[in-house]
């Protein structure tokens, strides 16, 4: 029997789940101080003078290379690399408006990150450094979340576990801590999960929705150039991807094509100017490994590669400075990657049921190239799996591979046994273990700010002036995950069902 979805119904479960993915990614954002990504000092200064000098927000510097930005920044990151140390130390007067401009050194005036996202972000700069952050962490959230919920809505039902299964197994801990928040590899993580799935629906449906599908792959793409160098490469990737799943020998879609090919050029231009990825093919300098011969160092980094994408799942290198949240100073319990892990690859496996021959080929470049990147950027720097490729560079390929894995049937016509399915206690399984990693992992991270090795927060060193307490908002943040999971989940299954009707 097909249950049928009226339109209101259907708005509202769409609401429903936006609003839970709201609070949900609003916990996180509230969960670390201003300061708390990796090179945040950077990336707030580079945000300050995204629209150039400012009276009161940028200011030009002693040399070319220099700007004059807010001293707060430097004082936002006093907790850096000091797990011990809560973020009381930014001091009771942080919170206040007003700062002075300083020399500084540390901002993005030589091009080494596109343009786009410190450009966009920059209409939030304020003289305000605490509010204006808040308020662009809670921004993110919603532009990522409001992307998601229009290209599920038209998305043809098969294609949604690409999109919607992929991000759920894919996303803790690593997605949900970098997506509120002001760091631009939220962005690159956000257009590795939404360009594949939209291209996929623009390339396989007709009229207004293969339209605007065409348009959001666009926004998604653009979210991927604009943030970081490595991310134009990825889209190309995506890209590619897409066009092996979708390939038809027709002049329809030869046109239709036109678009991914599109982005792939620009994909290009960007990866070729940006500074990120001179640097990345040069190598980067690291000290202490001179003496291992770089056959013996090559070898062992294959060995070692799935360790780094363990990482975005919360597993912490043996302790290594190239991993965790934070600065790469807050490891994760096991009971994050290992539940992560496990419903990962359960997931994954379910999707290898049937072989198709274009979805493995597709599988297999996207693999490749998440095995190639990070293993030349490690030979080139001539440095071990754990030191200077972090988690959060790769993760959006990890993404594309599971979007790809949970992609529809490629010969376009829908076979039941090739849609994902899960028993009801294999769903209860995915739902209940992703949960109580999130809520783990979300704790671990508020704890290493809020109170250092105590375990009740509302006993802190430090929090918002104007927020609730810290327990609540992990346990809301904790209960609205569930929600979200659960109703995603859910209507995966219902989806599935509809298709087979």
């Amino acid at each position: 029997m097909t249950t049928i979805t009226t339109a209101p119904k259907r708005t509202l479960a769409v609401l429903g789940i936006l609003l839970a993915a709201l609070v949900t990614f609003g916990a996180w954002a509230l969960s670390s101080p201003v300061g708390a990504s990796p090179d945040e000092d950077y990336h707030l200064a580079s945000i300050w003078c995204g629209s150039g000098e400012r009276d009161g927000l940028c200011g030009e510097g002693s040399t070319a290379d220099k700007r004059e930005i807010p001293d707060k920044i430097k004082k936002a990151i006093c907790y850096a690399h000091n797990p011990e140390k809560s973020a009381a130390c930014q001091g009771e007067a942080f919170e206040d408006s007003g700062f002075k401009l300083v020399d500084s050194k540390r901002v993005n005036s030589d091009g080494q990150y596109p343009s786009g996202y410190y450009f966009w972000s920059s209409f939030f700069a304020s003289d305000n450094l605490v509010v204006s952050t808040i308020a662009l962490r809670f921004t993110q959230a919603l532009l990522f979340s409001g992307l998601v919920a229009a290209i599920t809505l038209l998305l043809p039902r098969q294609n949604r576990p690409s999109l919607i299964g992929a991000i759920v197994i894919t996303f803790v801990p690593l997605g949900m801590f970098l997506i509120p928040s002001i760091n631009p590899s939220g962005w690159a993580i956000a257009s590795g999960a939404l360009l594949f799935p939209a291209l996929v629906g623009y390339l396989t449906t007709t009229g207004r929705r293969s339209i605007a599908l065409g348009a959001l792959a666009v926004v998604a793409a653009l979210l991927g150039l604009g943030s970081r160098g490595d991310s134009a490469a990825y889209a190309v990737v995506a890209v590619l991807a897409a066009l092996v799943i979708t390939f038809k020998r027709t002049r329809g879609y030869a046109l239709r094509a036109i678009l991914p090919v599109a982005i792939s050029l620009a994909a290009v231009v960007t990866f070729v100017t940006a500074g990120q990825t001179g640097l990345a093919l040069e190598g980067m300098t690291q000290k202490g490994f001179d003496s291992i011969e770089p056959g013996k160092l090559l070898v062992e980094n294959i060995f070692a590669l799935p360790e780094l994408y363990a990482g975005v799942l919360g597993q912490n290198f043996d302790s290594s400075d190239y991993a965790g949240l934070g600065w790469l100073d807050t490891p994760l319990p096991a009971s994050v990657w290992a539940l992560t892990t496990f419903v990962f690859a359960g997931v994954i496996f379910l999707a290898f049921r049937r072989f198709e021959l274009r979805r493995a080929i597709a599988l297999t470049g996207v693999a490749l190239a998440a095995a190639a990147i990070p293993l030349y950027i490690h030979f080139q720097s001539h440095v071990p799996i754990g030191f200077q490729v972090q988690p959060r560079y790769v993760m959006p390929l990890f993404v594309l591979f599971a979007a790809v894995a949970l992609s529809p049937s490629p010969q376009g016509t829908v076979v039941l046994d090739r849609l994902p399915k899960l028993t009801k206690i294999q769903f209860w399984i995915v739902v209940l273990l992703l949960s109580a990693a999130n809520s783990v992992a979300l704790f671990t991270n508020m704890r290493r700010y809020v109170s250092p090795g105590n375990f009740n927060l509302n006993n802190s060193d430090w929090w918002w002036r104007a927020a609730p307490q810290p327990m609540t908002v992990w346990f809301v943040g904790s209960i609205a995950f569930a929600v979200l999971v659960f109703f995603l989940m859910r209507k995966l299954q219902r989806d599935r069902l509809e298709v087979a009707a």
